[in-house]
């Protein structure tokens, strides 16, 4: 006697039971993924977002005569008594972020105004720079031209947020603005006319932001109309991330990129590997 053979469906209407092991899969699943999506950055997009701002300047009395004596003594030869200019550039309207970029960076004081400034170690502990920089900015307010003030960097999100930096933008206005100069991994270069384009591995995010800001010569300067605060903060962030992170592979080479290393593997490589084929065939 022959048994008749059912379908899938009609075994699966005799045994709804088969039913339980795939509902409780699904069920799980369900359970799973809205908990990762509960949990995702992307569920923050209502939440606030650190909107990038500026550093206070101290306005107190004894911070900035004592601002005004450090700068009589070491800057005024060059600037002037009050920020007016004589053999260097007047500071009536160039803001916080310039001097205190200039000074963080040690490319302030010189030694001859004549000479270009470049990167060196700070001559002025912090307290000093910011003695310094306040007293500047209390002239500058007191003209009633303050300039740029000192950058606030806000990290980079992992994720693309509203008002909030991200690496890949980063990245992109870094190639499109600044990588002609600096080299796409940060490592500087030498211009025309003898100007050399300093390193940007040692360089801070704030150094970033506040020369992108204020232009040291030769490098222009950026305004709020050519680069929003969020962009500055972005190509901050990406210089960063480069110039922390170690070469991938192993030992860069002056950190050009992956192009010369891959060159100089091929060259060397290949140029051993002939050396070695050569011995070995001689001996057989």
């Amino acid at each position: 006697m022959k048994v008749p053979l059912l379908s899938p469906r009609d075994r699966t209407l005799r045994h709804p039971w088969l039913w339980a092991g795939p509902g409780a899969l699904v069920g799980v699943a369900m359970i799973v993924f809205s908990a990762l999506a509960w949990a995702s950055p992307a569920s923050s997009q209502g939440q606030a977002v650190p909107v990038s701002s500026t550093k206070p300047v101290s306005t107190n009395a004894t911070v900035i005569q004592a601002g005004q004596l450090l700068y009589t003594e070491h800057c005024s030869a060059c600037h002037g008594v009050g920020g007016v200019g004589s053999k260097g550039p007047e500071l009536l309207n160039v803001g916080p972020a310039a001097v205190d970029f200039f000074l963080s960076t040690g490319r302030m004081p010189l030694a001859s105004p004549n000479l270009e400034p470049s990167p060196h170690p700070a001559y002025f502990n912090p307290t000093q720079i910011s003695q310094i920089v306040a007293y500047v900015n209390s002239v500058d307010v007191a003209n009633g031209t303050p300039g740029p003030g000192i950058p606030v960097v806000t990290p980079a999100c992992n994720t693309q947020t509203p008002n909030c930096p991200t690496l890949s933008e980063g990245n992109a206005l870094y190639l499109l603005n600044c990588a002609q100069c600096h080299d796409a991994s940060g490592s500087g270069g030498e211009l025309s006319h003898g100007y050399v384009v300093p390193s940007l591995r040692s360089a801070t995010p704030t150094e970033i932001a506040e020369a992108i800001r204020v232009g040291p010569r030769p490098m222009p300067n950026f305004g709020p109309g050519q680069l929003t605060n969020q962009q500055v903060d972005s190509i901050a962030d990406y210089i960063a991330y480069i110039t922390d992170h170690p070469d991938p592979g192993g030992l860069g080479i002056a950190h050009f990129g992956p192009v010369p290393e891959g060159f100089v593997g091929i060259i060397f490589g290949l140029g051993i590997l002939l050396v070695v084929a050569r011995v070995i065939g001689n001996r057989g």
